[in-house]
């Protein structure tokens, strides 16, 4: 298994740096406006390599025979997903298309991965869902996780930085599990991702674009349901939690935002990291932070999953309570004031 893990995260980190090399050279460029975090046209393809490393790995996968369960299904969705974004990259898609599109590729994301209808809180006891709850249930998550993934991707090096370990972290509780396809979509998506983010830490010479953020969203996310539908109780919480930083920046900004009287799903300038890099934080320093936390909980989940089946569960409110106080402390880091503007990215 070793072995064909190796040649997995090997496929994929040469099939992605030399496709995000192409797309550096020829791809779409990133024009700036108000709410982007740089001031100079970029390339804004790289998320191509990424996919084109997400492939590579699947194959390499079955070159070992690896039974991968519902992985093709994943894979394919995640290419769906980031077909959708390319076309948004390219001609700028309407907003109620992409919204329809979006909900009916969460549902067959949640469809081929698997559906939770079991809420397990330690071995003995839990939660069961009704069957429709559970199928809603799941494809909000996808939801949440590939929008936060594509909210997030909105400085130099800060979607590999995160979703690097949180894909390692996938792969590791995939392997304890037994669930394949969470190792094999773990371990590319984190090989791919580092093929991706030699051009893409700052200063960063193409970005992802939403043909990466939206594809490397539904990859994680296919990969976390079908270890939260197949593996151990406690893999639930490590689902969410492997990716928690974004989750809680997207969600504490849109309930800031709702409290102030400007809620609304449409893109701002007033996530945490990006008010952090408007009060003089560098693109480096942010993205080292996120990845560095991201780490932490990382560990931490993995270590909880060792202990006792609630272990996990309470790590999750843990983490949560203590981004909840970091967000605020980020307010206060910057006057509490909204993103003023792009910035260059230095």
């Amino acid at each position: 298994m070793s072995l064909a893990i190796l040649a997995i995260m090997a496929a994929a980190f040469a099939a992605s740096l030399i496709v995000t090399v192409l797309a550096w050279r020829a791809g779409v460029l990133d024009m700036p406006n108000a709410r982007s975090s740089h001031l100079n046209p970029t390339p804004r393809a790289g998320g191509l390599g990424v996919m084109a490393g997400l492939g590579a790995g699947a194959l390499a996968a079955s070159a070992f025979a690896l039974s991968g369960g519902p992985l093709a299904g994943i894979l394919i969705i995640a290419a769906a997903f980031a077909v959708m974004g390319f076309a948004d990259d390219l001609i700028t898609l309407g907003e109620a298309g992409k919204l329809i599109a979006s909900v009916c590729l969460c549902i067959a994301l949640a469809a081929v991965a698997g559906p939770v209808t079991h809420i397990p809180v330690d071995g003995a006891t839990g939660i069961s869902l009704p069957v429709w709850l559970g199928w809603a249930g799941s494809a909000l998550f996808v939801f949440v996780a590939v929008n936060a993934v594509n909210f997030m991707d909105g400085s130099d090096g800060m979607l590999p930085a995160v979703m690097i370990p949180a894909s390692l972290g996938l792969a590791v509780a995939g392997l304890v599990a037994g669930v394949n396809a969470s190792v094999i979509a773990g371990a590319a998506l984190a090989a791919a991702l580092a093929g991706f983010v030699l051009f893409n830490w700052n200063p960063a010479r193409v970005f992802a674009g939403d043909v990466g953020a939206l594809g490397v969203g539904a990859a994680y996310a296919g990969g976390a349901l079908a270890l939260a539908g197949f593996g151990f109780p406690g893999s639930l919480w490590l689902a969410p939690l492997f990716v928690l930083v974004f989750l809680a920046d997207v969600l504490l900004t849109l309930l800031r935002r709702a409290r102030h009287g400007r809620f609304s799903l449409q893109a701002h300038r007033e996530h945490a990291y990006q008010r952090l890099i408007d009060g003089g934080w560098s693109h480096g320093r942010v993205a080292a932070v996120y990845g560095g936390l991201t780490v932490l909980i990382v560990l931490t989940g993995l270590a909880a999953a060792q202990g006792p089946d609630i272990a996990p569960f309470i790590a999750f409110w843990i983490w949560t309570a203590i981004l909840i106080a970091l967000h605020i402390l980020a307010g206060r880091v910057t006057g509490g004031k909204p993103g003023s503007g792009a910035k260059n990215r230095p």
